[in-house]
């Protein structure tokens, strides 16, 4: 692991007294599941024949050449075409092909696509694979020079004068590029679609630069809404119409901004979006923003803060795109002439499949581009390993429908939007996605739309997240959508650092997602766990089961400073017969909170969503599968808390309704701690034993090791 994980070798003898040793996994464990896995029970390759057609591919080859070793092609466009000639002359030869790629820069303009017709089988695959020792890169970006200092002959009238001679000019043009994107932005709670909006991003010498904004630091707030309709929420008082006023004078200087953003949480600390400005009277101070509105309005007192200013180009590592000039300002960090200075360009996936079976792509990266990055629909038994994925305005990996579909060994890191969308199986007859995401590091996520744009959103049915990483993300690092889903052996750290009411691992709003089970994960400094910030105003915390979630395993975790606001390490909001056992809670403010709802509320509730969800479960099935769903209407907050360890924590339970079955939990100890050295078995009397050695990313062919 990156760190070792705990000593507690300290406390044994004190457990020793208060732990009562209880039933293992109850009635929660599948059939046949074992109660922790080991180093043999990973993931396995199936072996990988010995290809009978291999085809070259280099940045310096040529697309008229033979694909051969000295012959290359230059594109993998023509390895696909020459694959689907070898196809059309007859079935693919015992053992499939392989395009062994060379390392270097391959420039991406158009999507690399597939069909179902670029098949392979499971005797004879097709893999695209880097060539041994080198590293292909496929780039959806280009370099830009001719940097220039700005002069006094140019004439940019809202800059602000201070910034005239820290701020260099180039254009694009001048780089061929003739097509410009509109700056078009969403969020979760945006009219304009939380889906992925292709934007162009600066890059320097690698890292992100953001698009000029104000105030640098800190945020404006909504004084009044100019439309009183009543909307309510809580202790929220707002409107659903876009217009608003504010205190201060800073938004004076955006009133002639051609194509101004505003970007806020503008009615919930969980729900954010970019607006675009129709007016601004600086006398009366009240914004107008441009249909469509935020889906929850706007609240008095929420904040917000303006994008893509001019008058705001005022810091090291800010920009702005003159869209109808083609031209782009900069205040570079340090001198513009010795960096790399990139921009993304492709506005499409650089990578999609189709209907495709049987086909793999190895320790390839893809680098640098507008949208998403890769995207697979339908087939099966695809899969991606030791690959790269960096640099995206928008999502790492899809992977929508099909079954079996693996990524392995992978790395996702700054990322516009989220890490994998993951959706497979069938909830409706339970048959399992057998997806899996499994020793993968995913981070620095959510640059662009910072909620619910977690490292993985998974849905359907029987799909695995195992032995990864998942770190550095404002918000959730999981969403978990669907049933049976197996979530395993992961460090979730440094997340939730900036939306409100999320959990590291987030589920939300559907009692019929049953069977789920989070398992040996350590969840550590979650959210504002170390006090230094402003507490928030719901809570942050390592698992959170919101608005009904039931019938949900939490077994064998480590839980660390992942309490925050008015959540414990795991919170429950609502919902039934969830167990929580045998985990160890360390430093957190409260162990285990409570949301409980009342009979009506929840009756309520519950027989509407089994109404929504009739045509989407089998009920039959699902009595049978689950044991709590045939009472699931008349056992609200009968969750389970047993056979748990804290070390120096708060409240244990908080907010527990009387309807708790509590047993066994250890009293809050008070001893040592340090995590200078760590058992690979954290063996405690009372508790199954917890296999830290096994937590977190581990060494194979991809990942020469585990930091």
């Amino acid at each position: 692991m990156k760190r070792p994980l705990l000593a507690l070798n300290v406390f044994f003898a004190a457990l020793a007294a208060l732990l009562v040793t209880g039933p293992l996994l109850g009635d929660q464990t599948p059939a046949g599941m074992p109660l922790r896995e080991t180093v043999g029970a990973r993931w396995r390759s199936p072996l990988t024949p010995v290809p009978a057609v291999t085809l070259y591919v280099s940045p310096k080859g040529s697309d008229t050449g033979t694909g051969t070793k000295t012959k290359p092609f230059a594109t993998l466009e023509r390895c696909r075409e020459e694959i689907r000639t070898l196809k059309g002359q007859g079935l693919l030869p015992k053992g499939g092909v392989i395009v062994v790629i060379h390392g270097g820069d391959y420039a991406v303009t158009r999507t690399f696509s597939l069909s179902g017709e670029d098949s392979g089988t499971e005797s004879a695959p097709i893999r695209y694979a880097a060539a041994p020792g080198e590293k292909p890169v496929f780039k959806g970006g280009k370099s830009l020079g001719g940097w220039r200092r700005l002069s006094d002959a140019d004439v940019w009238p809202l800059l602000p004068a201070e910034s005239r001679g820290k701020v260099w000019i180039t254009d694009l043009k001048a780089a061929v590029i003739d097509e410009v994107l509109p700056l078009k932005l969403g969020g979760a709670g945006s009219g304009n679609g939380f889906v992925t909006h292709p934007a162009h991003e600066l890059f320097f010498n690698g890292r992100a630069m953001r698009l000029a904004r104000g105030p640098n630091e800190g945020v404006l707030h909504i004084k009044e809404v100019a439309v009183q309709d009543g909307t309510k929420g809580y202790d929220r008082r707002g409107s659903m119409t876009g217009s608003f006023f504010y205190d201060g004078d800073l938004p004076k200087k955006w009133v002639n901004e051609p194509d101004l953003l505003l970007y806020g949480y503008w009615f919930w600390d969980w729900s954010d979006s970019y607006e675009r400005v129709e007016s601004i009277d600086p006398d009366r101070r009240l914004i107008t923003l441009a249909k469509p509105w935020h889906t929850y309005g706007y609240s008095v007192g929420a904040a917000f803060y303006a994008v893509n200013a001019l008058s705001e180009l005022d810091a090291p590592g800010e920009w702005f795109l003159d869209r109808a000039r083609k031209i782009i300002l900069f205040y570079p960090p340090s001198d513009p002439k010795k960096a790399v200075i990139e921009l993304s360009l492709t506005s499409a996936p650089l990578l999609e499949m189709k209907g495709v079976s049987h086909v793999r792509f190895e320790g390839i990266t893809w680098d640098m581009g507008a949208a998403d990055a890769i995207r697979i629909d339908g087939g099966d038994h695809c899969l991606l390993a030791g690959c790269t994925v960096k640099r995206f305005a928008g999502n790492g990996i899809s992977l929508n429908g099909g079954h079996d579909h693996g990524l392995l060994s992978c790395d996702i890191s700054s990322m516009g939007r989220g890490g994998v969308v993951m959706a497979a199986g069938d909830r409706r007859t339970l048959e399992p996605g057998g997806d899996f995401m499994e020793n993968c590091d995913i981070s620095d996520l959510s640059r662009i739309d910072h909620t619910y744009t977690p490292a993985v959103i998974v849905s359907g049915a029987g799909n695995r997240i195992a032995h990864n990483r998942l770190h550095d993300i404002p918000s959730s690092a999981m969403r978990v959508e669907g049933n049976d889903m197996a979530v395993e052996y992961n460090e979730v750290y440094n997340v939730v650092t900036e939306s409100d009411d999320q959990g590291g691992a987030d589920m939300w709003g559907n009692p019929t997602y049953l069977g789920n089970r989070y398992r040996f994960n350590y969840w550590h400094d979650i959210g504002n766990a170390s006090g230094k910030d402003l507490a928030p105003k719901c809570g942050r915390n390592g698992i959170r089961l919101d608005d009904a979630i039931s019938g949900t395993l939490i077994y064998g975790n480590v839980f660390e400073r992942c309490s925050a606001g008015g959540f414990g390490a795991v919170q429950i909001h609502g919902g039934t017969a969830n167990t929580v056992e045998n985990n160890l809670f360390i430093d957190c403010a409260a162990g285990v909170s409570f949301s409980p709802w009342e009979t009506k509320r929840w009756r309520d509730y519950v027989g509407k969503r089994l109404e929504e969800e009739k045509n989407a479960i089998d009920r039959g099935l699902y009595a049978q599968r689950y044991p709590a769903f045939a009472g699931l209407l008349e056992n609200p907050n009968a969750n389970r808390v047993s056979r748990n360890a804290t070390l120096r924590g708060g409240e244990f339970l908080l907010r527990s309704p009387a309807t708790t079955n509590t047993s066994n939990n250890a009293a809050t100890l008070d001893a040592d701690f340090t995590m200078k050295s760590a058992p690979p078995v954290l063996t405690l009397p009372g508790l199954d034993p917890i296999p830290l050695g096994e937590i977190g990313l581990f060494a194979d062919a991809w990942r020469k090791s585990e930091k």
